[in-house]
């Protein structure tokens, strides 16, 4: 009995390893989203801290850093969130393609039991044949 050769083989294990690279992608930027929300939290935690040391009597001057400062922070949460944004988006798109890279490997493991199966068959036609073969010629010996 012969081995099974996948034909598409080459083309499969392709397949395969751009799905395992954007499943690498993915987790990369859930990574990075991870983080971005970490550094936000912090942000959040760190312009909390610093409305409570507010005091009632305060100079004009300290007032200004002091809300100079948490404009700052401000832009910080918002450039923090953008980026977070924009991470969900590529993330969005990266999920997309990893469910046609999914897609497209399937049909090749379904392809590919296909081929098995017709592989197995003509195997056991092959193998039926050879058998009536070996039991006419015993048949025609036992007959002589």
């Amino acid at each position: 009995m012969s081995k099974f050769n996948y034909k598409f083989e080459t083309v499969r294990k392709i397949k395969e390893s751009l799905e395992k690279k954007a499943q690498k992608e993915v987790a990369e930027i859930d990574l990075a989203i991870g983080k971005l929300k970490t550094e936000l939290q912090s942000v959040l935690v760190e312009e909390e801290e610093h409305r409570k040391k507010f005091s009632t009597n305060i100079r004009i001057s300290d007032l200004k850093a002091q809300k100079g400062y948490l404009v700052s922070l401000k832009k910080k949460m918002e450039n923090i969130q953008l980026q977070i944004n924009a991470l969900n988006i590529q993330r969005e798109k990266k999920v997309t393609e990893l469910i046609q890279k999914s897609k497209e490997h399937k049909i090749f493991d379904s392809l590919e039991d296909i081929y098995r199966d017709q592989f197995n068959e003509e195997e056991k036609r092959l193998d039926m044949v050879q058998v009536n073969e070996t039991a006419t010629q015993r048949f025609v010996r036992e007959k002589k």
